[in-house]
C-alpha cells in the first residue's frame, strides 16, 4: 500500500499534475489509497483529509524539484521522501 501511494504521483518524470481535474482526480486517488490501507489496518490516520493535502503538496514540490533539477533529486530519493511522510503520518499506531 505504501509502494502504492508512493508510485502513483508522478515524482518519476518530474510531471507536475495540472489543471483542477487532474488534481481533484489525485487527490481522490491518494486518499482512497490511504482509506484503503486504514480499513485494512496497515494505517492509522485520524485526518485523512489534511494527509492527502500534505502528501500531495510534498509530491508536487518533488516533481517539481526532480524537473528543475535545482537542487538536484532523482527518483529513489524523491520516493524517499514521500515515503517517510507515509511512514511519519500513517503509521500503525500500537
Amino acid at each position: 500500500m505504501v509502494q502504492d501511494l508512493a508510485r502513483g504521483v508522478g515524482v518519476e518524470s518530474g510531471h507536475v499534475g495540472s489543471g483542477t481535474r487532474r488534481s481533484t482526480d489525485r487527490h481522490t486517488q491518494i486518499r482512497e489509497l490511504a482509506e484503503r490501507g486504514v480499513a485494512e489496518g496497515e494505517f492509522s490516520s485520524e485526518d485523512l483529509d489534511g494527509f492527502t493535502v500534505r502528501f500531495a503538496a510534498l509530491a508536487d514540490g518533488l516533481a517539481l524539484q526532480r524537473l528543475r533539477q535545482a537542487p538536484p533529486l532523482n527518483t529513489e530519493d524523491a520516493r524517499r521522501h514521500l515515503n517517510r511522510l507515509i511512514e511519519t503520518e500513517l503509521r500503525q499506531r500500537s
